[in-house]
């Protein structure tokens, strides 16, 4: 079988002393996040920019090369801040995003579909328990809406923008380039209202995506007429019918037809949600996006099959470059294989030319051509990743092989290759085989691993492992797909025999990955480390890389220590306990997450639920737990078994050591805590029933009261989640927290007349602040300084706000406010919420009326 020959390089200058586009992706790519993170004014960016221009051919005609060169990467970064200020433009006075606010608000709109439509089935939501909409799957369609007329009153007026419209159990799925009327619930992309949370608004607007669009199943009309590009339209429609075709061949399999369309399109649609977390754990995700991997298969598949065709290198050349072309057009262009197909067309040209290829140069190359064309991809963590593990491929393989491979011996050096036998010969030539396989996969994991760790709190030693025995079969199983595919579209009934083989190949791909997943240590889920962290480590991979133009010395020492940082910056990423008490109401929609941490370190997490079907505890609590560096939860309080107290412990369970959990008397009576309690068991976490009178001791001395419920309400209300959800207290300087749990009337009524002192400094209102007959008197017995309702505000009865403000509180909503914590420090009580009032993050409200930080 032919192989692509290699570009003529001189394997003695692996460095050469100067590629000149390298410094210029750098600075372009500086230039890009300076205008992205750096408010400077335009006027001085483009003083600089000229000034750059008009110097460098001066100072070049001077004799002063290196200043020249200053120069010009100076002009570069203007030309990236340009660039990127090109990209972000000015809204016009029609704009969509101009009368749209953070509130929704009912449109109706006519667009185009700009994006190919992905339909989505949703699985049911784990700890479901009584809620039919939760227990049940649904499906979704998402695409984005080009809009171009907003109807206003009885007229249609122009409009331009982009939204990303959610369509909820659809009658009618739309194609790329149709003309669409839609009517549904409109707003702008929400800042994040939680620690550690992903900021969805910066994602979408640097997707050029204006606002989002919720509709419901009629909520989309299709006219006649499309109006999309024809090459786009085309591009589209193959990659539908490619998956159509993997789908209705493969069907029979579990898994084949999704794993072969992740292979061979990058299409994850219908992964199993298990799977994907199998491979993302083991950090093998990459398999199922669309990367230089696969256009490397492309590549070499085409180049195989001109060779023997009998083609010159010109011609086969020319098949390979618009083969890589099409097949990047067909898979959506994703930054990973744009720069393949970049890179690819450079060496491809390099041998059509007879010139040397270097492909640090051509990584450079595809840096600057994909960043000129889609600057905010640089913020993008597909993109990071990618350039990350081949950068690192590049420069730390080789230094790794001859740490890794055969030494020669003291009989080799003496009678030389003549001396050694043949079984001998072989060994060597495997062992160098093996090192550098190896060497190519650590070199690729020493590379990304922080940004894993940073973008995705994982650390994964088994990758190393997994990825020598999976990439093989993933690269036959993305030759296999294209092959299938040929078949089966010159006949069907023949596609059937090659779709037994990749349903075998499949399977033992699958058992493979998820039996890594359940190795002891193989992965952990951990805090990210901060960026500073992140960009030294970095700094020092690229001193190790140039240790030779620096005059430092001894390779294994300095690879050593660079695992050394990586491990440290990934285990070191512990955050500070707080100086004072903190309790801490999460923005979770209807549902209730409170975590409570000590001084000592010691953290408390009381229920994780609701945020929809969305995982509330890997989307919004484990986020915010690794925001403050916790690594382990010493109690887990479960107040009732109520859906949205409960849907997120299961993913939290994954991610975190759990100590000990505490729930009340009644859960075991709802089908949901049945489940949770069967969980806990097979984990091997200790969990007790508790009820008032009892004192949870946390940490150094730490006390948390139960106040309910009581015999009393157990015996009478046996099967009352709510009436029995636990309420608890905590006490420190004088000062007071009080979470409310679930109680209504019966509950609170009681809590009224059995003799507790409720004064409190804050209050997490019970059920969330619905509606009930006593608020009144339960606001003034509690007397709050703060009041706060875990809801959204649309949902919040206004009776439930008079009552609590007429009892001098400050009433704080969760989905209005965002996170809110509460401080109990040196005998005072200091409320800070997450989101402020105008649409910033991070204000606070002082006990005593003052501000101490805007």
């Amino acid at each position: 079988m032919s192989e692509m020959p290699q570009a003529g390089r001189n394997e003695e200058e692996r460095f050469p002393a100067y590629r000149p586009l390298v410094p210029a992706a750098v600075a372009f790519a500086g230039g890009i996040a300076g205008r992205e993170f750096l408010h400077l004014p335009a006027v001085a960016v483009w003083g600089g920019l000229i000034g750059a221009v008009a110097l460098f051919p001066l100072l070049r005609w001077a004799g002063r090369r290196g200043l020249a060169l200053g120069f010009l990467y100076l002009g570069i970064v203007g030309v990236g801040w340009v660039r990127l200020d090109v990209a972000v433009g000015r809204r016009p006075e029609h704009h969509v995003a101009r009368f749209l606010g953070g509130e929704a608000q009912l449109v109706k709109l006519r667009g185009v579909v700009a994006s190919d439509p992905e339909t989505r089935e949703l699985p049911p939501v784990k700890l479901a328990g009584d809620s039919q909409w939760l227990a049940s799957g649904a499906r979704e369609v998402r695409f984005d809406l080009d809009v171009l007329e907003a109807k206003v009153g009885e007229r249609w007026l122009a409009a331009t923008g982009r939204l990303r419209a959610v369509q909820h159990e659809p009658s009618v799925t739309p194609g790329y380039g149709d003309t669409v009327v839609a009517i549904g619930v409109a707003r702008l992309p929400s800042p994040p209202s939680n620690p550690g949370q992903m900021d969805g608004a910066t994602l979408l607007r640097r997707k050029g995506i204006d606002g989002v669009l919720s509709l419901g199943r009629d909520g989309l009309v299709v006219e006649p007429g499309r109006r999309g590009r024809g090459l786009v339209a085309a591009t589209h429609a193959a990659r539908g019918w490619l998956r159509e075709t993997l789908k209705t061949t493969l069907a029979p399999g579990a898994h084949a037809a999704s794993l072969l369309c992740a292979l061979t399109l990058g299409d994850r649609t219908d992964v199993d949600d298990d799977l994907a977390e199998a491979f993302a754990r083991t950090g093998t995700i990459h398999l199922l996006a669309v990367s230089g991997f696969n256009v490397a298969v492309v590549a070499w598949v085409m180049w195989t099959l001109t060779s023997l065709a009998g083609l010159g290198q010109r011609a086969a050349g020319a098949l390979v470059l618009c083969a890589v072309g099409v097949y990047a057009l067909v898979t959506g262009a994703p930054p990973s294989v744009v720069r393949a197909t970049v890179m690819s067309g450079a060496y491809v040209l390099s041998i059509i030319g007879r010139r040397q290829s270097d492909a640090v140069h051509a990584a450079a190359l595809a840096a600057l051509v994909l960043l000129a064309a889609r600057p905010f991809d640089l913020f993008q963590p597909g993109f990071q990743l990618s350039f990350a593990a081949v950068f690192g491929i590049l420069l730390l393989t080789e230094d790794l092989a001859a740490m890794l491979g055969p030494r020669e011996s003291l009989l080799e050096r003496v009678a030389g290759p003549s001396g050694v036998g043949l079984l001998q010969r072989i060994r060597r030539r495997l062992h160098r085989l093996a090192a550098m396989t190896g060497s190519v996969s650590i070199a690729a994991w020493l590379a990304v691993l922080p940004l894993t760790a940073y973008y995705f709190h994982l650390f994964s030693p088994v990758t190393v492992l997994v990825n020598l025995v999976v990439v093989p079969m993933a690269g036959f199983l993305t030759v296999f797909g294209f092959a299938h595919l040929g078949v089966a579209a010159c006949s069907p009934m023949l596609a059937h025999v090659p779709a037994f083989l990749a349903r075998g190949v499949t399977g033992l791909l699958t058992q493979i990955v998820m039996g890594a997943e359940r190795l002891a240590a193989g992965w952990v889920y951990c805090a990210a480390p901060a960026l500073g962290w992140v960009i030294g480590y970095y700094a020092l991979g690229l001193l190790v890389v140039a240790r030779g133009r620096l005059g430092l010395s001894g390779r294994r020492a300095a690879m050593l220590w660079l695992v050394g940082v990586l491990v440290y910056v990934v285990a070191g990423g512990s955050g500070r306990p707080p100086r004072g008490f903190e309790a801490t109401m999460l923005d979770v929609q209807d549902g209730a997450a409170a975590v409570l941490r000590f001084p000592d370190g010691a953290t408390v997490l009381c229920d994780a639920g609701t945020y929809g079907r969305n995982d509330v505890g890997r989307w919004v609590v484990a986020p915010a737990l690794w925001h403050w560096g916790v690594r382990s939860v010493d109690l887990l309080v479960v107040t009732h078994a109520d859906a949205d107290h409960v849907t997120g412990l299961p993913s939290l369970l994954d991610r975190f050591r759990v100590g000990r959990v505490v729930h009340s008397p009644v859960l075991e009576r709802a089908a949901a805590g049945r489940q949770l309690l069967a969980l806990l068991d097979e984990r091997g976490i200790p969990h007790q029933s508790v009820a008032a009178g009892d004192r949870l001791a946390v940490g150094d001395g730490n006390v948390i009261e139960v106040l309910w419920p009581n015999a009393w309400s157990l015996r009478l209300r046996p099967g009352d989640q709510n009436e029995n959800s636990l309420v608890l207290r905590v006490e420190r300087d004088g000062r007071r927290v009080l979470l409310g749990g679930d109680i209504q009337q019966v509950g609170m009524t009681a809590l009224l007349h059995c003799g507790v002192d409720l004064r409190t400094d804050a209050l997490v209102v019970p059920h969330h602040g619905r509606r009930v007959a006593v608020a009144e008197a339960f606001a003034q017995a509690t007397r709050p300084s703060y009041a706060i309702c875990s809801i959204r505000p649309d949902h919040l009865p206004p009776d439930t706000v008079a009552a609590y403000s007429r009892a001098g509180a400050e009433v704080l909503v969760t989905g209005r406010d965002g996170a809110v914590t509460v401080t109990l420090l040196n005998g005072e009580a200091l409320a800070t919420r997450w989101r402020s009032r105008d649409g910033g993050i991070r204000a606070a409200i002082a006990f005593d009326g003052e501000h101490l930080f805007d």
